[in-house]
């Protein structure tokens, strides 16, 4: 029989001290915390790199596509950015990517809606998204349209002024506008009584498909129209007017 059997468990700790150096065994933590058998030696491994997260590995533009499907209303490039802590040029890059993206590969596209962006879907896809989904929300009357446009575009503005406008009464429909979030107050006109003054909100762009109020049809543009219209009739009645003279003469 040999005179000495080497122990495995010795064995095994000769190995392990062998391949560590002086600066490795310094950075051991005791035994006890890190719950070992005494007398064994246990390195520590260097950490490995984190996993980067999606928004910053490449895959922001997918990142910003999944939030703007899931928000019910517009984000801007600023809420993007404190929420994903990246700088707004990245974000709005990032979106130039997307829309391209969508442009060519998808029902979708991306828009611009009160100062923040939307994914919308194309007008040409309307009916086939009419086929499963009901009206959200019911058709603004005649009278509400029209003080609608009043508030638009004179905004801010009064009651009265409206009502100057209309030649009506519009306190029902303005609490309907209000009840809609489409009008809401805007502090009060230095004038006698300190009259309410109203103005149109974000919901209200959100609802006409605009980023802004400067993009509203130029209203002295269809002035012009209904003025050319009036005249055409004007002419086309004294025309009309001016041959039935002429039968009656020849009569």
């Amino acid at each position: 029989m040999p005179k000495h059997e080497t122990d495995p468990t010795d064995m095994q700790e000769m190995q392990v001290m062998e391949v560590l150096s002086a600066e490795s065994v310094a950075e051991i933590d005791a035994a006890e915390a890190l719950d070992v058998t005494p007398g064994f030696v246990v390195a520590r491994l260097p950490d490995e790199p984190e996993e980067l997260p999606p928004h910053r590995n490449g895959r922001l533009k997918h990142v910003i596509e999944c939030m703007l499907f899931v928000s019910t209303e517009p984000l801007s490039a600023k809420q993007l950015s404190d929420a994903l802590q990246v700088d707004q040029a990245t974000i709005e890059a990032a979106m130039e990517a997307l829309q391209e993206h969508l442009d060519e590969f998808s029902g979708l596209q991306l828009m611009r809606v009160a100062g923040g962006y939307q994914l919308c879907t194309r007008p040409e896809y309307a009916e086939y998204c009419a086929i499963i989904l009901q009206p959200a929300r019911k058709k603004l009357s005649k009278a509400a349209l029209e003080t609608l446009a009043i508030v638009a575009y004179r905004q801010p503005c009064t009651m009265p002024e409206i009502e100057a406008v209309r030649g009506v009464s519009v306190d029902g429909v303005m609490k309907t506008l209000q009840d809609r979030g489409l009008v809401r107050e805007a502090g009060r006109k230095h004038a006698p009584g300190r009259p309410v003054l109203f103005e149109t909100t974000p919901e209200f762009l959100e609802y006409f498909g605009l980023d802004n109020i400067s993009e509203l049809p130029d209203i002295d543009e269809f002035a012009a129209d209904a003025v050319r219209a009036l005249e055409a009739q004007r002419k086309l009645l004294i025309g009309e007017d001016s041959a039935q003279t002429e039968r009656e003469d020849e009569a």
